[in-house]
């Protein structure tokens, strides 16, 4: 079964197992599509779901019945080969997002999911439950973290908003702050809250230093 793409849709939810998958609403809202990889089915009720690594790995280490499962559901599964034993297998369009993105920077699930995401043009991308927590192994942080982070500026760059968990390490550093020689301070005005950012100097203010404000490209929610 190959399920068609809906048109003009407000938001895509890109929706793993971590614990900001809580802040997923059950009721989905209008103009939206769930997609989930692996287990995700059993939390949400979800349009597409994409198993990328080898369905038998994934059903050994995460899931003994998920073929049961999937297969008494009607979403579509993506999958990077094609599997008989999944009523509704469809093979993800490898080929296509080359040609597309004219790229191949693929280093895990979530990476495959945003690219086909972003090929949808939505107005939105939501990320939850992939948190991508310090402290966990480190292939997270030197490479699937990484790879998540440059589909996320690809979509940016295509004028589609992301919304990130207050959770998520994305777009984080561990214990710094995200603005490299900059100081960062809460505006004064309580009615108006803002962040300011100053440049930082060894040896005190110059009289010309400037003041940036943060302008919001998405929101944490």
């Amino acid at each position: 079964m190959k399920k068609e793409f809906v048109k003009n849709l407000d938001s895509i939810f890109i929706l793993g197992r971590g614990n900001s998958l809580l802040r997923c609403p059950v009721k989905k809202p209008e103009k939206a599509e769930y997609w989930g990889c692996n287990s995700v089915y059993k939390a949400r009720e979800i349009d597409r779901l994409f198993i990328i690594r080898n369905l038998y790995v994934t059903q050994f280490n995460r899931d003994k019945e998920i073929l049961k499962n999937i297969n008494e559901k009607d979403f579509p599964v993506y999958t990077l080969g094609e599997y008989r034993e999944i009523k509704n297998n469809v093979r993800y369009p490898m080929e296509e997002m080359i040609k597309e993105y004219g790229i191949a920077h693929f280093l895990t699930s979530i990476s495959y999911m945003l690219a086909l995401a972003i090929s949808q043009k939505p107005k939105n991308l939501f990320l939850l439950g992939i948190d991508m927590e310090f402290g966990v192994k480190i292939e997270y942080l030197r490479d699937e973290k990484g790879c998540i982070e440059y589909w996320l500026g690809v979509a940016v760059g295509r004028g589609i908003n992301i919304n990130l968990a207050q959770e998520s390490t994305l777009m984080k550093r561990k214990k710094r702050s995200n603005f490299y020689g900059l100081i960062v301070k809460k505006g004064e005005n309580k009615e108006s809250p803002s962040t300011i950012l100053e440049p930082e100097y060894l040896w005190g203010k110059p009289k010309s230093a400037l003041q940036y404000k943060i302008v919001k490209m998405g929101i944490n929610i």
